[in-house]
């Protein structure tokens, strides 16, 4: 196969139409090919190669032989010039045209190596500028590129033809223009710094002053403006850092502001110094600036650049331009506060930061440099920034976190408070609206660990006061939690009123608004009260919202604190106690306490309303009534005759000796549920208004009850009654007329003869039966109401311990118990009990008559009575016993 066929095979095909041996044979031929195709290459590579390192033999030949024919060609130009020279030397004539011309050749020399020069000085002055700037040194950096300008424009206003020659001196200058802007930012944000030293505000301000031919009244101005903008910027939220933090630096710059502009503009201040020394005479040139070391200015450069000095336009400032300046800055400083400093004060919720933003403000102040402004401007009350901006604002954020802690606690106190009467009405509700009891558990954790915990003066910790009170473990935890917020209040009012700095009016008024502020909230919480009230209608949830309002005053006793001053803080502030102050908190009470008298209202006019005497008692009096409801009354007999009979006749009687059965059982349910509703807790006041209620429904009652058709033994029993609940209640002038409208209403159903016969016996069994009933009805009446009644009559018999051994429970006052207690009894005769008892109608109807006769009851087996020596007489038979002697003679 020749070499065409070999590169013409198909590969895919090669296997299908050659042979193995065919194939074989390919593959020799193509390796011989490969080699020779290699053998090939390197003979030409080869023969390459040497051609090149030829070339190269003869280039440097040639090279070397150029340099000896230039150096032969110049030494041949050189003798001609010098046998020139020589044979015309007699030859030669002088003329001014020629002087002129060699002068103009010379001129044109000068000004080539000056112009050289000048761009020379052109490309080295960008970066000697950045080096001054990079060192911060901003006169320096202007007064050079004030010099570029100058050399620049001297550059360009030559017209000659080396300049149109040589455009690098107008490319140069556009390196250099944009540095006027440079410079300038480079001033304005230097003179925008937090911390700024005098020495820097100085050249930056002269660096103004040339760079845009200003007054340095503008230069004033632009800086105050400056410090503006940085008060801005620690004040904006661009600056992330903590409140405290931009609030005391913001302070500082202020501060540092005054001192800088007292340094700097005052007489004698440093920027007068310093454009003394540049407006010198002696003052070196600009040039002095510019260190090349390759460079040599004195010959080449003309005068006008070697003794270029900076120019300014004013070097003076007067007083008023100071304080027109300051004031309006002042005003800018004003406004600052009141919109951005304010937002900033409101983020901080501590008052121990507040605290220590006044400590580091105060170590900020600088009074001497206060001092030095009222003597110059009479600026000293503007000027005190401290004390005209951030005191204020000190004082309100103080007040905003107070008034904040105080609704938060509140608010979060009554939030509590609704979610807990929605979980007991949504509880009343499941038990089918079942009045959940209240039952004592006395647990061991009830009596104090120790005598600390006991004389602590926390009732919290007292467990089985808190049950006597009915305040359960929720609502101690709402008191509780209440209670510690408000402690943190008085704690961080502690820390302030502490504090040295602050004055003590400023601490009067600060106290003065806690106590106002504590007064508006809880105001408040009252006045929601009446809605919340309003709004429940289970008797459970009233009840603890009555004993929730009740704990307030009695397990808060930081809320007193805020409304009443504490006696360290009077001692402290040196003042004594407001009448406005103490004030307050009656008035506070009294708000609660009407809310609280309210809701008890509503609950006993609810059970007044479930239980109404006129549904529960029959209507009409019939004989199964009598027969169910009317007790077993108490048989009597009676001795009737003179003295000088021998035999007595006897008469048995009977009277009523307990209330009906049906006011009994009333009684006895109604009280059931009002036990329920934890009748120890009861307000005195609310106890008599209940009582006043009830006593109205039982007048209204008996006064519906009362008719012709009554019997006598009937109109006995309600009499009964009605003399019962007289002595067992106390009534009022109103009520007490209605009992005896009533009263007379049954003396008329009654025999004249009857009722005067039988008066004394029941006005006994009336007091008998207010004594033995006074435990069924010690929750409605109260231990003065029943000593009134029955310790009057049984002075001389019955004695009562001056001092008992008893838990006081829960009492409306010192001398008030919701419980009586059982009389301790001396033994004595019954009958002089009797004697006595009856002493006060027979004084009343007693007679100087002999006749009277004796009337002796009995009652089942009483002989022991009758063997008395002084026995009780009728009034009736006495009367009717004197009528048969005396009156018909």
């Amino acid at each position: 196969m020749s070499s065409l066929d070999l590169l013409l095979l198909n590969v895919d095909t090669l296997f299908e139409q050659h042979s193995v041996t065919e194939i074989e044979m390919v593959h020799k031929r193509i390796e011989e090919v490969i080699e020779n195709k290699k053998e090939e290459l390197r003979t030409m590579v080869g023969e390459r190669y040497r051609d090149l390192l030829k070339a190269a033999d003869t280039i440097t030949a040639m090279k070397e032989s150029t340099k000896e024919l230039i150096t032969q060609v110049e030494s041949i130009s050189g003798y001609c010039k010098n046998l020139n020279d020589q044979q015309l030397v007699g030859f030669k004539t002088e003329t001014d045209k020629s002087i002129n011309l060699n002068k103009r050749i010379v001129k044109l020399q000068d000004n080539y190596f000056s112009t050289m020069v000048q761009i020379n000085l052109l490309t080295c002055l960008p970066e000697i500028i950045w080096s001054h700037l990079d060192q911060e040194q901003y006169y320096a950096a202007t007064e050079l590129f004030i010099f570029s300008r100058h050399i620049s424009t001297g550059l360009q206003l030559d017209s000659n033809d080396l300049m149109r020659k040589l455009p690098i001196a107008k490319k140069q200058w556009e390196i250099l223009k944009p540095f006027q802007k440079t410079i300038k930012q480079q001033v304005l944000f230097a003179l925008e710094r937090e911390t700024l030293t005098i020495d820097v505000l100085v050249d930056c301000l002269i660096a103004l002053l040339l760079l845009d031919h200003t007054t340095l009244e503008n230069a004033f101005k632009c800086f105050l403006k400056l410090r503006t903008s940085t008060v801005l910027h620690c004040l904006s939220n661009d600056n992330n850092g903590r409140a405290k933090d931009r609030i005391l630096t913001t302070l500082k710059v202020l501060n540092d502001s005054l001192e800088l502009i007292h340094q700097c503009f005052f007489e004698n201040g440093a920027i007068f110094v310093k454009l003394n020394e540049y407006t010198n005479v002696n003052a070196l040139p600009t040039i002095n600036r510019v260190n090349c070391l390759d460079v040599h200015f004195d010959n080449a450069l003309p005068d006008i650049i070697l003794n270029f000095k900076g120019k300014f336009d004013t070097t003076t400032l007067s007083k008023d331009s100071i304080n027109l300046a300051l004031e309006k800055w002042l005003k800018d400083i004003q406004d600052l506060v009141e919109n951005q400093l304010k937002q900033l004060f409101d983020l901080i919720a501590n008052m121990q930061i507040i605290q220590e933003i006044k400590t580091d403000a105060n170590n900020i102040r600088k009074p001497g440099i206060l001092r030095s402004f009222s003597n110059q401007f009479n600026h000293l009350e503007a000027l005190d920034f401290y004390e005209l901006h951030y005191v204020p604002l000190i004082n309100q954020r103080i007040r905003n976190i107070i008034n904040d802690n105080s609704s938060n606690a509140i608010n979060e106190m009554q939030a509590f408070i609704k979610n807990l009467l929605e979980i007991e009405e949504e509880e009343e509700l499941n038990s089918n609206k079942k009045q959940k009891e209240y039952i004592w558990q006395e647990n061991a954790t009830d009596l104090p660990n120790s005598l600390a915990q006991v004389l602590n003066g926390d009732l919290k910790t007292n467990n089985l006061l808190m049950k006597s009170k009915g305040y359960d473990t929720r609502i101690i935890n709402v008191c509780h939690e209440l209670d510690e917020k408000l402690a943190g209040i008085i704690n961080e009012m502690n820390i302030l009123l502490k504090e040295s700095s602050t004055k003590v009016e400023d601490k009067i008024l600060l106290v003065d608004f806690l106590s106002a502020t504590a007064q508006e909230h809880l105001n408040h919480f009252i006045n929601q009260l009446g809605n919340l009230q309003r709004s429940l209608k289970g008797r459970s949830a009233l009840l603890f919202l009555a004993h929730c309002c009740c704990a307030l005053l009695e397990l808060c006793p930081h809320l007193k604190i805020c409304l009443c001053q504490k006696s360290s803080w009077r001692q402290l502030l040196r003042a004594s106690t407001s009448s406005v102050v103490t004030e307050r908190w009656r008035q506070i009470c009294s708000a609660l306490e009407e809310q609280i008298y309210h809701i008890w209202l509503r609950i006993i006019e609810d059970v007044l309303e479930e239980f109404d005497c006129k549904r529960l008692m029959p209507q009409t009096i019939t004989n199964d009534v009598i027969l169910k409801d009317f007790t077993h009354w108490e048989s009597i007999t009676l001795e009737q005759g003179d003295y000088h009979s021998d035999h007595l006749p006897q008469t048995s009687v009977i009277v009523p000796i307990q209330p009906s059965l049906c006011l009994q059982t009333y009684f006895y349910t109604f009280i059931l549920k009002i036990t329920e509703v934890i009748p120890q807790t009861l307000p005195s006041k609310v106890l008599q208004i209940l009582n006043e209620k009830l006593l109205q429904q039982l007048i209204d009652y008996y006064h519906s009850l009362l008719n012709d058709q009554l019997t006598q033994k009937v109109a006995q029993q309600i009499y009964f009654d009605l003399k019962f609940l007289q002595h067992s209640f106390e009534l009022s002038n109103e009520q007490k007329e209605q009992f005896e409208v009533l009263q007379n209403s049954c003396k008329k159903l009654i025999d004249p003869f009857d009722f005067e016969l039988l008066f004394t016996h029941n006005l006994n069994n009336v007091k008998k039966a207010v004594n033995r009933f006074s435990c069924l009805l010690g929750v409605l009446t109260s231990l003065n109401v029943q000593s009134v009644h029955v310790d009057a009559t049984h002075a001389t018999n019955m004695t009562q311990d001056k001092d008992p051994n008893i838990l006081n429970l829960c009492s409306s006052s010192s001398t008030m118990l919701w419980f009586p207690l059982l009389p301790i009894v001396t033994n004595s005769n019954a009958n002089n009990n009797n004697t006595n008892i009856a002493a006060p109608v027979q004084e009343h109807k007693k007679t100087s008559y002999d006749t009277d006769k004796s009337v002796t009851p009995t009652h089942k087996s009483n002989t022991a009575a009758r063997k008395n020596d002084s026995k009780s007489k009728s009034g009736a038979v006495s009367f009717f016993g004197a009528m048969s002697q005396d009156w018909f003679r």
